[in-house]
């Protein structure tokens, strides 16, 4: 599969890992400028920048499982 399949298929909504986290993403962000406002006005952009490349690829390698093999038919045994 290759990886614009699979991000093709992440942004059709086959799969929940990239919504959720992308939200996950955002709340932390939210809560981070909350708790820490000048660590985050100085890294706060890199941070979430960070995020969601990493659930990006998370999304795809969890995406990107190997399709079980064909079951033998009758014919095949």
């Amino acid at each position: 599969m290759t990886v614009l399949r699979a991000i093709r298929q992440l942004v059709l909504g086959e799969t929940w890992t990239l919504p959720l986290g992308l939200l996950a993403v955002l709340l932390t962000g939210v809560a981070l400028r909350a708790a820490v406002p000048d660590v985050w006005r100085d890294v706060g952009g890199l941070i979430l920048l960070a995020g969601v490349v990493l659930t990006l690829v998370a999304s795809i390698r969890l995406g990107a499982r190997p399709a079980r093999p064909p079951r033998p038919t009758e014919e095949g045994r």
